[in-house]
């Protein structure tokens, strides 16, 4: 492996596996910041679409990913990605992917890509997009990552916002920049690109759910709550409520009276649909915009927008996961 890859480029790097056949890849690098119930859910689903990419033909790109979490993954084991060969066409191909650690999955997907600037409409096709925020800061260009703590990635939070003024959970909006810790080395293609973005998708999203509620505190804080800093480069906004950190603010803090805690949070499922690949740069600022539509029945849902720094939407991303409250005499839950 090359030393001018960056954190992340190392993180999602999958290689092929020999003695397990043409299409079975593994990982290079051990996880980052493996968590309380597993490794950080964006590995899995970066290299499940990294060991994908590398069985489709190069004209191809993916255009969705649709993905399932099985077991909770380590970091103390490598991981064995299964690529089957779903589909060849001329214009679309699907590839499906059991990531395997000890014998049993710990993540499946189906990736689908689509032949590059084949629209197959003559030059005419229906475009439309929503715009970036409006109402969300830049962030600071002046800001410089050393990345002495090796981070793939740093987030600026930019806080909570309710368009509609009327406190319900669903009309929330949570604002993040994020970038990978780069530069990205020169090789770093479109395929690299986009399982960079996979990889951060998973950052500060699930959260989302219980932070929609002003739910801040965690038994087990989940890895996208840890950040180099409480406040990172952003700036305050007159229409954003800041997002309460207590494990930064004060560690070791318990919720107040009346405070809730959120005993258990994990991931289901993750969908990803990629748009304008050619505009995406994760080493520069992506805008992320998390909202959950529903939560009940011990599980929440959430969809994250993703919009490069110049306006352009790169992303469109769909979670589901267990969201549980814990109450004074209860144990943390488990699956």
């Amino acid at each position: 492996m090359s030393a001018t890859l960056s954190t992340i480029e190392k993180q999602i790097d999958v290689a092929r596996a020999p003695g397990h056949g043409p299409d079975v890849f593994i990982n290079t690098s051990s996880s980052w910041r493996p968590g309380a119930r597993g490794i950080f859910g964006g590995f899995a689903i970066a290299q499940s679409l990294r060991a994908a990419q590398q069985t489709a033909r190069d004209e191809f790109v993916a255009h969705s990913l649709h993905g399932s979490f099985v077991f909770a993954g380590t970091s103390d084991d490598s991981i064995l990605y299964h690529v089957e060969r779903i589909r060849d066409g001329k214009g679309f191909c699907t590839r499906s992917v059991r990531a395997v650690q000890a014998k049993k999955p710990i993540f499946i997907c189906t990736v689908s890509f689509a032949r590059a600037g084949s629209s197959g409409t003559a030059g005419k096709e229906l475009q439309h997009f929503p715009p970036m925020p409006c109402n969300v800061p830049k962030p600071d260009d002046t800001y410089k990552d050393t990345n002495e703590l090796q981070l793939p990635f740093v987030n600026s939070s930019v806080g909570i916002v309710d368009d509609s003024r009327q406190g319900r959970s669903e009309d929330k909006r949570i604002h993040q920049w994020i970038k990978a810790c780069g530069p990205l080395s020169p090789s770093a293609d479109s395929q690299i690109q986009q399982a960079a973005l996979a990889f951060m998708s998973d950052s500060y999203f699930l959260v989302g759910v219980p932070h929609s509620h002003e739910v801040w505190h965690f038994v087990d804080t989940p890895i996208s709550e840890f950040y180099p800093s409480p406040h990172g480069p952003s700036t305050p906004t007159e229409a954003h409520v800041a997002i309460r950190r207590p494990h930064l603010e004060c560690p070791g803090a318990k919720p107040g009276r009346g405070e809730q805690t959120v005993s258990m949070m994990v991931s289901l499922d993750h969908t990803m649909y990629f748009h304008n690949v050619e505009d995406l740069q994760v080493d520069e600022w992506v805008l992320s915009e998390v909202q959950s539509s529903w939560a009940g029945n011990g599980r929440g849902i959430v969809q994250q927008r993703m919009w490069t720094k110049d306006g352009k939407l790169a992303a469109t991303c769909i979670q589901e996961g267990i969201i549980r409250l814990k109450h004074d005499s209860q144990k943390p839950s488990h699956l």
